[in-house]
Parts: structure tokens; C-alpha cells; sequence
């Protein structure tokens, strides 16, 4: 804490108070296993989230051009994309390399289950929530280059 000399002002002292609400949130956090996870991703995405140590997690996502995100998918993982506006295609596919393209909006949700190769392609401005879940590590992630590679022709202006 900072030393102050004088009288505190009440500017000062809401100041004060704030930093120790936050240092309280921050160490009960901590005991609870949870962290704070900001990225700015290659693809233009903010990615503003929480992480437990059991790998669980929740992100709010925030794309400022457009663009498709890495095709994956996680062995025990399952997630929930909840679209709080604008949209968002998922693509996936079946042992036949068939393409599945669905497109959701705004209030919209979906779930991923644990093993599904999925990739989320989210239009500019669109903002996303998603929940990671399961019994599981936090380095669940596995890329997936042949949905890459599917989805690397699609025209998502079509769609969205």
C-alpha cells in the first residue's frame, strides 16, 4: 500500500478501496485455482477469459475482422458457444470428410462434444462466449489440418 501523508481525500479513498477489492478478488481467485487469460490472436480475435487449473474455462471473444479461428478438437473437452451478437459459423465433419457448415446468431448456443474437429468462423464485431468443461488437462488442444484444409475454399460471405 502506498504511504500517504495528510488527510486522504475521498477521491483517494474510493481509490484505495477499489485496489483492495481488486487484491481481495485477485487472492481469492488464486485460491480457488482460477486465473485471468487476455490474448490477442493472429486472427484478429481478443480473447478476454478465465482458467482454472483443471483446464475448465470460460472466454468471452471479440472478433474485430472476421475470421476463421484454428480447426481442433479436444479428446475430453466439450464446450458451449453462446453468441451474444452477430454470427458465427461452425464447421465440422464426419469419417467422410463430409462438410457440415451451421450458421447461429445472436442469442443463439451450441455444444461441442469431446473428439468433435470443429472450427468457428465469427464475422467482424461478433462477440462469442464459450465454456470449456470436462475431465480433462489444460493442453486439451489438438489441431486438425484436414478441416483446415475442407474449410479453406468456403466462402463464409455466403453464409453470413
Amino acid at each position: 500500500w502506498p504511504i500517504v501523508d495528510g488527510p486522504i481525500s475521498p477521491i483517494k479513498a474510493s481509490f484505495f478501496k477499489k485496489e483492495a477489492c481488486l487484491m481481495e478478488e485477485k487472492e481469492v481467485a488464486t485460491q480457488y485455482g482460477v486465473k485471468t487469460n487476455f490474448r490477442l490472436m493472429p486472427n484478429g480475435e481478443a480473447r478476454l477469459g478465465l482458467v482454472a487449473t483443471d483446464g475448465s474455462s470460460y472466454t468471452r471473444t471479440v472478433n474485430q475482422t472476421g475470421a476463421w479461428q484454428n480447426s481442433h478438437y479436444h479428446e475430453k473437452y466439450q464446450e458451449v458457444y453462446i453468441v451474444q451478437t452477430g454470427k458465427v459459423v461452425l464447421a465440422t465433419y464426419e469419417a467422410n470428410d463430409e462438410l457440415k457448415l451451421t450458421v447461429y446468431q445472436t442469442g443463439d448456443y451450441f455444444v461441442v462434444p469431446a473428439g468433435q474437429s470443429h472450427n468457428i468462423y465469427q464475422e467482424a464485431h461478433a462477440v462469442t462466449h464459450n465454456v470449456k468443461f470436462g475431465d480433462s488437462e489444460p493442453m486439451d488442444w489438438h489441431a486438425d489440418e484436414q478441416l483446415d484444409r475442407l474449410i479453406a475454399d468456403v466462402d463464409v460471405q455466403t453464409l453470413v
